[in-house]
This record gives structure tokens, C-alpha cells and sequence, in this order.
């Protein structure tokens, strides 16, 4: 990626106290470090004071051969880092206060396990993930033991989450106070487990006929073994074996799961005689997402990677973003002018639109945040091309079907409804039309889609200068995998986390259940979206955000790439934290899990939830992953609170076309135009394969 113009700094101006080395809790520490992190890549001035004691992370794993911890080099990227001095004592004295704007206007992001109200006990990030739900949905089938992911994950979800709420308070430019609990952001990335109970009566489980996707070895490692029930003919017929033909053993995802012995009769030797390239090579061809497990120190060499300049050659990433083609330069030193700041009456993104095309989580959640946070949100989808999620599971047979899918509904409540062929001539000009006052695009279609439609970025960004186009896609823009067919759990493979997850001799990923990539994304690419309309505010600009979830999976492993490349590569570590010693999971004796802690002191047992646990647990209620609409049915929550502006989930799930005539009539269509495209389908209210 090239230079071209200037690279953007949408915090220039703000000043950031990053305050995570006192926090007393190692969870939060992690998180407060995190957001302030991501503040500094966006051009922010960080200053991270230190305790007597010094960096907390100094010496935790990985090390690298100079003895330093890679992980303390990750967090501080970007950031002025030394001694506490009597000018932090009053913002150190609130250790809550974890990382405050302290340039002009305050605003602060505070880091918790249940929120202000409660005093924190001592707790680690496997027992939140165990709290959560989080930790015991992923991993071999029961009674197997459960499997943390690798890493960071939980707190750096958390430092995304904090991050995001504090660029909404910027922008909203008045006072706040943004609270986030680690509890809450764990369960709403868990958030089927919690649909799954509240809305079906069901959670799902680590049973035989839920992990059909899973690692296989082959030749030279491991591949992830992920699709979807239409990738599963092409898969059989490229295996090529008449056994798998069988329906009876083979014919859906249950029996697969209930005869996966059998099927690995079949699938093992294929596998286990090829290479993950040639594997990959095979399976692409065919447009099944099935994909290699990847160490970390793999992807120094990746091409993907390298034609992305998304690694430097000390392994340190750069952010997970190219903004309208570049990557986002160090600021160039301290600032001294911030943007004039707005004060809106209501929440930080009042009076702004936004355009929703994305479809199941990455594009479609990350719209509903932005909602959250106050802005109207329309969602374009094809009478030919509905969201998939509307036929998901839990979609009832019935005469609108596409209207009560329980996952569409949870995560899409509140948005407005248009169906629009976007096929169609006339359904594009329609479109565009839209967007001549809308602040904000979101979509996550296959790469290529969007051009074919004629709706390509260069069109878009030329006639709408003021437009923020998020791109939320596997791979990103370019590159030599654009192209390449990916589901979450295949990015868990190719991004380094599956290699270093699990407890035994395979890798694990987290699975149709989780997708953990599919969800992390939105808390980082809302955020993304904000800062790119803080620096229109700047410039008068739009731009186009190229986000990759692979590369944001990877980002959040940053240390282990910085030791990879330092020549210190980190093994599989199963359930283990070298910085948390004392605890360790155990069987319960009764088919479940506990995580034990034990830290110097008598030892302390948390059970690891399951759907069942989470739905029913008080803290669970008290939180926000899950909210109530005003109708009473349950819908994803929001993963942060403002303390002087409520956030709520104020409306239900629209159904499909609900709002066609009202958002055409704003936009200046006629009745008589707008009847005209109803006639002609252009305009629709139910998919054209549903059921007559």
C-alpha cells in the first residue's frame, strides 16, 4: 500500500491518560491497555503513568530474547510511557477511571466485571469466560474438556468495547462517562448461547451434533473443517468416496455429528495425504471455506499479509484498517488542537444515517451499534438476496417465515426495513439516492459483489465525498486471497489463534456457535466508524475503511507475533496463563467443568456456564448483553453504558419492506413512483423463493 496523501489522525488533539497499569485486577489492566492502544493508533497523544512498581506486563509471557515481555511491547506501542508524577495524582485516585480525555471536555471509559455498581472481586479471564458462557461452548464435543481461547481474548474484546464508547462520547462532545464490564462484553461475543435459551428454549451445546466443524491433521499440520449444509455436496464430491453419499450417516449436520467416527473413516486419508496448500487449493476451487491452521510464526511470510503491509518485520501489526487505501501513520508528535467538538441532545450519533447492507453479524452488527448509539439505521436488502440469517435456525415453516427467524430478529432489532432489488437498474438508482444523505454505508458482501452491482467503492466515494464506506470483509480489499471463501472459525485457522488454542495434539477453533471473528469485528469496526467521522468533522471528508477480520484476529495475538518474529514462538498453552499459575480447570464429577483458583490464598471454585447457567445467573440479568425490547422480547443488548445518556433498546425487529414507502417518500419518490416499483418488484415485502 501506497502513500498517496496524508495518512489521517481522527484523535489529533485528544489526549489520553491510560491509566491500566493501576488497575488492581490483571483483566482490566489488560483492557484499559488495549483501548488506549487503539487511541494512539488513531492519532491520539497516550500517556501511560507507571506505578512504583513499574510496568505491570514487564514480565509476562511471551519473553523475548532480550528478556523483555512482548506483551508489554505490544500494549505500548504508540504511547509515552514513565513514571506517575503529582500531575495524575486526582486521575489516578479514581483507579476506576482507566482511561480519561483530559483535553478539553472530560471523557472517561471505566473498566469492570459487573459494572460501576459493584466492587470487583478478584477474577482472571478464565473464569469471566467461565462466567460467560464463553469458555464452555468451545472445544471437543462433552465430556471433553472445555477450551479458553488463546491469548488475550476476553480482556482485548474488552479494550475494543472501551475504545468504541469512548470515541461515541467524544464525538457526542459532551461530558461522559462510558462504564464497561468485562462480564458483559464476554457474553454479548457468546450472544447465541444466550438467543439460543431465551428465544428457542435452547442453548447450544459442545455435543457430537453441534461440533461438526473441527481440525483435521494432513500432511504438514492441520486444516479447519468448516461449511455450511449447501458446502457439503461439493465437499463430498471432491473427496470423491461413495460412503459419503450416505444419508442415513451423512445426511445433515446432526448425523454428521453423530457419526463423525465414521465420516473420519473417509476424511482422515484424504486429508492426511495432502498439504494444507494443496488442501486449500482444492477446497477454494470449489467455494467451500474450509481452511489451514496457521502458526504465528507463519504469517511473517504470508502474502496476504506482506501485499497488505499489515506486518512489520518485528512482526508488530499495524492496526487492522486500511483507510481509503493506506495504513494509519504514527501521529506526528503531540497535537496541540482538537476538532471543535458538537454537543447533541441525546446519544453521540443523534441526527446521523446509516445504510446497512451487511448481512448476518459482522456488517449487520456492527450497524446495530451504531444504531445504539443514536443513529437511524436502514437496512437494504434484495427481494432475491434477503439477509441469510432470516433462514437460519430457528426459522419456522409458515406464511412469513423470513419475518421470525430468532437470530435475524436479535441481532437486527430497530432498524428500519428496505427491500430493494439492487439488480435492478432502477432499485440502484434508488439506492444511491439514499445515500446522497446518508453519513455512513456498511456492507460485507463477498469482495466483488459490490462492483458487479455497479456500485463499486471509486463510483461511491466520488460522488458521495462526505460518505463513510465500511468494508468489513475475510481477507480485506486486496491482496492475492481476496477472493478467498471464509467463515469466522476459518479465520481463527489462517490468523494464528486456532494453532494456539486448545488443551491436546489438535487446534481447535471455536466453531458455527461462536464464530469468534464474526463477532469481535463489530466492536472494532463501529469504532473504526466513528473515528472516521470524527476526522470528516476535521477535514470534511469521508473515506473507505477497509477492515479485514482475519488481520484483526491476528492483531489481537500482536505478542505472540512480536515473539514469533523475535525467534521465541510461543507453544499451545491449552488452559494455562503463565501469568495466572494458581488456576487450572477441573471436572466436577457430574459431566461438568470448574475453574479452580487458587492465587496464595484458600482456593476458589467458579462452575463454567453453560446456555442454561448464563440465562438464569443474576449478574447475567443485571448486565446488558441482553436487553428487552419495548414488547418485552429478548434482543442482543449493547456491550458498554454512558452514565449521563441511557442506552436502551428502544424498538423491536421491523419486517422485510416494512418501511419501504416511508423511507422512499423521505428520500422524494413520488406514491405513484413508488407503486410503480412495488408492481414491478423492484420494491418487496417477502423473498421471491418463499413458499407460495
Amino acid at each position: 500500500m501506497t502513500q498517496a496523501t496524508p495518512s489521517p489522525h481522527p484523535l489529533a488533539g485528544r489526549r489520553i491518560l491510560d491509566l491500566g497499569a493501576f488497575c488492581a485486577h490483571r483483566p482490566h489492566a489488560l483492557a484499559a491497555s488495549m483501548a488506549a492502544r487503539l487511541c494512539a493508533a488513531y492519532g491520539a497523544e497516550v500517556i501511560r503513568p507507571l506505578p512504583p512498581g513499574g510496568e505491570p506486563f514487564a514480565q509476562d509471557a511471551p519473553l523475548l530474547p532480550d528478556g523483555r515481555s512482548a506483551l508489554d511491547r505490544f500494549l505500548s506501542a504508540g504511547k509515552s510511557c514513565g513514571a506517575a508524577t503529582g500531575t495524575f495524582d486526582a486521575a489516578i485516585g479514581d483507579r476506576h477511571a482507566l482511561v480519561a480525555h483530559a483535553h478539553g471536555v472530560p471523557v472517561q471509559a471505566r473498566i469492570s466485571l459487573h459494572g460501576p455498581e459493584q466492587e470487583d472481586p478478584p477474577v482472571t479471564e478464565l473464569g469471566i469466560a467461565a462466567l460467560a458462557g464463553l469458555l464452555g461452548i468451545v472445544g471437543e464435543a462433552m465430556p471433553a474438556p472445555p477450551s479458553r481461547l488463546a491469548g488475550h481474548q476476553v480482556a482485548y474484546a474488552a479494550g475494543l468495547a472501551a475504545c468504541t464508547a469512548l470515541l461515541a462520547a467524544l464525538h457526542g462532545g459532551g461530558e461522559e462517562v462510558a462504564d464497561v464490564s468485562l462480564l458483559d462484553v464476554a457474553a454479548w461475543l457468546n450472544w447465541k448461547v444466550a438467543a439460543g435459551v431465551m428465544v428457542m428454549g435452547r442453548a447450544p451445546t459442545r455435543s457430537a451434533a453441534r461440533v461438526t466443524w473441527f481440525t483435521l491433521p494432513c500432511r504438514d499440520g492441520h486444516m479447519a473443517l468448516v461449511y455450511q449444509e449447501k458446502d457439503w455436496p461439493p465437499l463430498r464430491d471432491l473427496i470423491g468416496d461413495a460412503r459419503l453419499k450416505d444419508d442415513a450417516l451423512f445426511g445433515d449436520n446432526a448425523r454428521r455429528g453423530a457419526n463423525r467416527a465414521a465420516m473420519l473413516e473417509v476424511l482422515g486419508p484424504w486429508f492426511a495425504a495432502r498439504t494444507r496448500r494443496e488442501i486449500t487449493q482444492a477446497v477454494q476451487a470449489h467455494r467451500i471455506p474450509t481452511g489451514p491452521v496457521l502458526w504465528p510464526i507463519e504469517l511473517l511470510e504470508d502474502a496476504q499479509f506482506r501485499a497488505r503491509d499489515f506486518l512489520g518485520a518485528d512482526g508488530m501489526p499495524a492496526l487492522p484498517l486500511a483507510w481509503d487505501g493506506q495504513r494509519l501513520a504514527p501521529a506526528p508528535g503531540r497535537a496541540t488542537a482538537a476538532p471543535p467538538g458538537r454537543r447533541v441532545a441525546g446519544r453521540p450519533l443523534s441526527g446521523l444515517r446509516v445504510v446497512d447492507l451487511g448481512w448476518i453479524t459482522a456488517g449487520a452488527a456492527t450497524s446495530t451499534l451504531l444504531l445504539d448509539l443514536g443513529a437511524d439505521v436502514v437496512k437494504v436488502e434484495g427481494p432475491g438476496a434477503p439477509d441469510p440469517f432470516r433462514n437460519w435456525e430457528g426459522a419456522k415453516p409458515g406464511t412469513d417465515w423470513w419475518n421470525h427467524c430468532p437470530f435475524f430478529n436479535f441481532t437486527n432489532r430497530g432498524k428500519r426495513s428496505l427491500c430493494l432489488d439492487l439488480k435492478d437498474e432502477r432499485g440502484r438508482a434508488v439506492l444511491l439516492r439514499l445515500l446522497e444523505d446518508a453519513d455512513v454505508l456498511v456492507e460485507n458482501f463477498r469482495r466483488g459483489v459490490m462492483a458487479a452491482l455497479g456500485l463499486d467503492v471509486a463510483m461511491l466515494r466520488q460522488r458521495f465525498p462526505r460518505l463513510v464506506i465500511a468494508s468489513i470483509s475475510s481477507q480485506g480489499e486486496t491482496g492475492p486471497d481476496r477472493a478467498m471463501v471464509s467463515y469466522g472459525s476459518t479465520l481463527e485457522a489462517s490468523s494464528g489463534l486456532a494453532a494456539l488454542t486448545g488443551a491436546g495434539e489438535a487446534p481447535m477453533i471455536t466453531g458455527r456457535d461462536v464464530n469468534y471473528p464474526d463477532q469481535v469485528v463489530c466492536l472494532f469496526a463501529a469504532g473504526a466508524v466513528i473515528a472516521a467521522l470524527e476526522e470528516r468533522r476535521r477535514s470534511g471528508q469521508g473515506a473507505h475503511l477497509d477492515l479485514s477480520q482475519r488481520e484483526l484476529t491476528a492483531f489481537l495475538l500482536g505478542e505472540e507475533l512480536l515473539a514469533a518474529a523475535a525467534g521465541a514462538p510461543s507453544p499451545r498453552r491449552g488452559n494455562t496463563d503463565p501469568a495466572e499459575p494458581g488456576e487450572r480447570l477441573e471436572n466436577d464429577g457430574m459431566g461438568g467443568w470448574e475453574v479452580l483458583h487458587g492465587h496464595g490464598g484458600p482456593a476458589s471454585r467458579l462452575r463454567v456456564r453453560d446456555g442454561a447457567d448464563l440465562a438464569a445467573a443474576a449478574d447475567f440479568a443485571r448486565g446488558t448483553a441482553v436487553l428487552r425490547c419495548p414488547d418485552g422480547s429478548p434482543a442482543k443488548g449493547i456491550p458498554f453504558r454512558f452514565a449521563q445518556q441511557r442506552l436502551a433498546v428502544e424498538d423491536g425487529c421491523h419486517p422485510l419492506g416494512a418501511d419501504n414507502r416511508a423511507v422512499l417518500r423521505e428520500i422524494g419518490l413520488t406514491e405513484d413512483e413508488v407503486t410503480a416499483l412495488e408492481q414491478d418488484g423492484v420494491l418487496a415485502t417477502r423473498p421471491r423463493r418463499a413458499a407460495e
